[in-house]
Order: C-alpha cells, then sequence, then structure tokens
C-alpha cells in the first residue's frame, strides 16, 4: 500500500506559534494524548524559560512536570480552540496523519504528515496556504507502511548534546558562506569575527558536525535503505492577500499562582 510522507513548516496565526513567535530561540516539542498537550520547552537560558513558561501558564493554564536548567515538560490540560482552525484538525479532516512529535521552533511550526495519496495533500496545502506561509521540506512515496516504520521521526532531539560554542560556530560558517562551494570566505576569517583562533574554531564546528550527524544516524541510516523515490510536487508559499492574520484574543484563563 503506497503512502506519501511529507514534512512540512508553517507560520500562521495560533496561540501555540505565537507563543513561539514571541519566544523565536526557544525549541517548543509538542505531543498530544487527546486530554491535554504535553510540551517540552527548551530555551537557551534559564532566564528565557522561565518568560516562556510563564506566558504558557498565563495563556493555556499550562503547569510544570519537570523543570532542570534550561529545559522543561509542561502539560497544557484539555486547551483546543475554534478559530483559526489548527495544521493537525485541517489533516484529520482530510483523511490525513499528524506524526507527533510537532516542533515549534522561530516563529514556525513542523509536521510530518502521512497521506494516502498525493491529491489528499495537495488539498491540505491549498487549505494552508490561505491560513500562512507554507514550506514543504520534503515529500516521498513510500511503497509501504513498513517504509514508514523505519524513518522514525528522530531517536533523539536533533540538536541534543549541543554545546553553546558548536551552535555559534555553526550559525557563523553558514552566515559567512563558509560551507558554500566555492566558500565565500574562509576558517580563518570567520574564526577572527569570532574572536577564536583558527584551530579553536575548527574543533567547535567539527564537533558540532559530527554531534549532528551522530543524533540523525540511524534516521540517515534507515534512509539509505529505503528505495522510495522523491514525489515532485509544486512549490506552496502564501501569496502576498493570504499573509499572516491577527487571531481574536483568547479569553482570559482562571488565576493561576505564579511558578
Amino acid at each position: 500500500m503506497p503512502v506519501v510522507d511529507a514534512r512540512l513548516r508553517i507560520q500562521h496565526p495560533c496561540p501555540y506559534c505565537d507563543v513561539s513567535v514571541e519566544f523565536p530561540r526557544t525549541l517548543l516539542l509538542l505531543w498530544c494524548d487527546n486530554r491535554r498537550d504535553t510540551f517540552l520547552v527548551s530555551s537557551p537560558d534559564a532566564e528565557e524559560l522561565a518568560q516562556v513558561l510563564r506566558r504558557l501558564r498565563r495563556g493555556f493554564r499550562a503547569r510544570p512536570l519537570l523543570r532542570e536548567g534550561s529545559v522543561a515538560i509542561v502539560v497544557v490540560p484539555e486547551f483546543e480552540w475554534a478559530e483559526p482552525p489548527s495544521v493537525t484538525r485541517l489533516a484529520r479532516r482530510a483523511g490525513l496523519w499528524v506524526l507527533p512529535p510537532v516542533l515549534y521552533a522561530d516563529g514556525r511550526e513542523t509536521y510530518r504528515i502521512l497521506a494516502p495519496a498525493r491529491a489528499r495533500l495537495h488539498r491540505l496545502l491549498d487549505r494552508l496556504r490561505r491560513l500562512g506561509d507554507v514550506e514543504l521540506l520534503s515529500v516521498t512515496e513510500r511503497s509501504g507502511l513498513e517504509s514508514v516504520r523505519e524513518i522514525p521521526s528522530g531517536a533523539v532531539h536533533f540538536f541534543e548534546g549541543l554545546t553553546p560554542h558548536q551552535v555559534r560556530a555553526m550559525t557563523a560558517a553558514v552566515e559567512a558562506g563558509l560551507l558554500e562551494i566555492p566558500a565565500r570566505t574562509n576558517w580563518a576569517e570567520v574564526a577572527r569575527g569570532q574572536g577564536l583562533a583558527r584551530s579553536t574554531f575548527g574543533e567547535h564546528l567539527r564537533k558540532g558536525q559530527r554531534r549532528l550527524l551522530e543524533n540523525s544516524y540511524a534516521t540517515l541510516k534507515a534512509r539509505e535503505r529505503d528505495e522510495s523515490k522523491p514525489v515532485l510536487l509544486r512549490a506552496f508559499t502564501a501569496s502576498a492577500h493570504t499573509r499572516l492574520r491577527r487571531r481574536p484574543p483568547l479569553r482570559a484563563p482562571p488565576p493561576a499562582s505564579e511558578w
């Protein structure tokens, strides 16, 4: 039985995406068990984490289960909204399946969606274009459900184990064009801009790249075994008149004690 396996990123006005817009450096991973939403909240520092947690409490009556450093697990009890429609609800109505977790970062949401046919995925994407900006990250037509099982969402989080030095080195390398072919700059120049010796910068960059590959190794290995062919779909982006619209304000939740 063929199945279409797609990953897409969207920015649109919704309560959770609004939080990501306010705190673009904080990562939110969302799981839902039909009665409550559970977030893993990962902020760049403890101060921003505290701000995010206060925002979640005020907006959604969220409460923490675990908290350590700049990472926390929080639950949102039975929170739903009618408008604007959620991506998960639209996918469900279209007969598609969203595979958790949903990732919120930099003001955008990233989904992995399974569709029984390309036509259904097209209809969902057309609907999402009316809500906001949509970026189709990947689409693969798989030969059966076993291949879907072998391409996991991720055994570990993609960024797990990265140090701040490694993150800064990799973002600096990308922004300076060091990784382009041909490179727009050289290692020494980028290192100097970071206030580091060339060897120190290179060590941070290589260790960061190795960590990313280690975290994604299981997925890459499964992909290597997968014989499916990519499905070519037209690009999806919101037109100028369908840019983000602000949602109506939510009703204020009952008072809750400060965390």
